[in-house]
């Protein structure tokens, strides 16, 4: 006997207007309850003016996805990289089954955007080719439409072109504008030629599966006699522990490692590095810089009981820290909370030294998608002028990021789920870009086709830099 079983119907996330009102209120509530500080990476007026066009959008939304529509430039507009905005079980599925999106993979840079592979009619485009506009829009209206819908420190464009490469635009785009009957796209072909064409969308299982994330272990190898690479795709203690290693010991063997070869000049690849557990990326910086110094101004919070009530008197709660971590912690004098500078972590980089220490001459290899810990790691070295930066601008601001633990709150009409950060971490040194990352030495974006290592420019200026003679990192290096 044969049984047929109908599959669930995704649901059709209607939302009146009261409920679209209700869970906009309650993000900018909690968002304004739960940051230490709202206007550290935008300004009293930017809030307010985005507030009242959420509102307006809000009131005409009748759905789920017209409320993210209204709600995501609202919270990406805050500029900070760790809040996050994650969209509903219902949203996913009506996405999996129905949306219909622009059939191109895109790789981002400062001069452009490049198709690294098309699907469907637009299988034929080739790889290389210069999107130059899609149904009028230009290049930089497309940024800045994948800047309202993804995260991002400060204004960053760099973390959020490596975060969406690929099918990362056609996603978005499809978020914000919903599904289109078709694209009219501007192309300058490799040939330098100029065509335009008409694409058809495509379903979201037309494209293959996005790739793993890299093996979380730290890895070291050697270029020649005396050069290393290494390479640190995560600070994650969970994603360590997941393949049955450990943080510490996997770094201390490296810098055994290096000093019983007698390294006198490394590679640091942290081009993948989305961070991971405090302390680990000033772990990391005690084996490359001897000394401990102080990182942090301040790390600050709001009081540590958080509260905020919905519409419709639904309560959301939220304590910060546990009895014990409270003995870390003091209060200011408007009575937000500053951790004090004492062991194990307080404001330093460490409180012990590190041993062996490498002190031969070092390359950074950094860009957007460092992020978090890894973008820490990236300033601190900055800051110190530890190390000849090749690559593109950090991900993460270089003044600090808020981050650490998060409120989360599930919106109760739309189900979308947002994540307040509430640590805001302040670096002790200036911030020569305000809003922007720590920016490279030796400026060198990714290119279509480009294979890490074997194929990597950046990797291939590294290692010619660390060739020169030079003793402090400067641009010269570079040529």
């Amino acid at each position: 006997m044969f049984f047929a079983f109908a599959l669930a119907a995704c649901p059709a996330g209607q939302l009146t207007q009261a409920q679209a009102r209700e869970d906009i209120e309650l993000a900018i509530s909690a968002a304004e309850a739960g940051l230490p500080d709202l206007y550290w990476r935008q300004s009293a007026g930017d809030w307010a003016r985005r507030k009242a066009a959420a509102r307006k959008a809000a009131a005409a939304a009748a759905s789920e996805e017209q409320l993210f529509r209204a709600l995501s430039p609202l919270l990406r507009g805050i500029g900070e990289g760790h809040l996050s905005l994650t969209r509903s079980e219902g949203m996913n599925c009506r996405y999996r089954e129905s949306a219909r999106l622009l059939p191109l993979d895109l790789l981002w840079r400062d001069d452009g955007a490049y198709v690294t592979a098309g699907y469907g009619d637009a299988a034929d485009v080739p790889e290389g080719t210069r999107l130059l506009s899609v149904n009028g829009t230009g290049y930089r209206a497309m940024l800045a439409e994948m800047m309202q819908a993804s995260a991002h420190d400060g204004d960053n464009r760099t973390g959020v072109m490596r975060d969406r490469l690929g099918r990362g635009y056609a996603a978005v785009r499809q978020w914000m504008r919903g599904n289109e009957p078709g694209y009219r796209v501007r192309l300058r072909l490799p040939d330098g030629k100029l065509v335009t064409r008409r694409l058809t969308p495509v379903a979201v299982s037309a494209r293959p599966a996005p790739p793993k994330d890299p093996a979380p272990v730290a890895t070291l190898s050697w270029i020649d006699a005396d050069t290393a690479y290494l390479y640190v795709p995560t600070f994650s203690n969970r994603r360590y522990r997941a393949v049955g290693a450990d943080y510490r010991a996997t770094v201390q063997a490296i810098f055994e490692q290096l000093a019983a070869r007698g390294a006198t000049k490394l590679i640091l690849d942290l081009r993948d590095n989305g961070g991971g557990s405090e302390p680990n990326e000033s772990i990391l910086f005690s084996y490359l810089v001897e000394a401990p110094m102080r990182k942090y101004a301040s790390v600050r919070s709001r009081p540590n009981k958080l509260r905020v009530t919905s519409l419709s008197g639904k309560v959301f709660e939220q304590e910060i820290y546990d009895a014990d971590e409270l003995k870390t912690v003091e209060p200011a004098p408007n009575g937000d909370l500053l951790r004090i500078n004492a062991p194990p972590e307080g404001l330093m980089t460490r409180w012990e030294r590190a041993s062996p220490v490498y002190t031969g001459r070092l390359a950074v290899l950094a860009g957007g998608y460092t992020f978090s810990g890894g973008a820490e790691l990236a300033s601190m070295l900055h800051a110190t002028n530890r190390g000849l930066f090749v690559g593109e601008e950090v991900g993460g601001t270089h003044g600090g990021n808020t981050s650490g633990y998060k409120w989360e709150i599930t919106l109760p009409n739309s189900g979308m789920e947002i994540g307040i950060p509430l640590l805001a971490f302040r670096f002790t040194w200036p911030e020569p870009h305000p809003n922007h990352g720590a920016m490279p030495d030796c400026f060198v974006q990714p290119s279509v086709g480009e294979v890490r290592v074997v194929k990597d420019a950046a990797y291939d200026v590294a290692v010619r830099a660390l060739g020169r003679a030079w003793a402090a990192p400067t641009r010269t290096a570079c040529q």
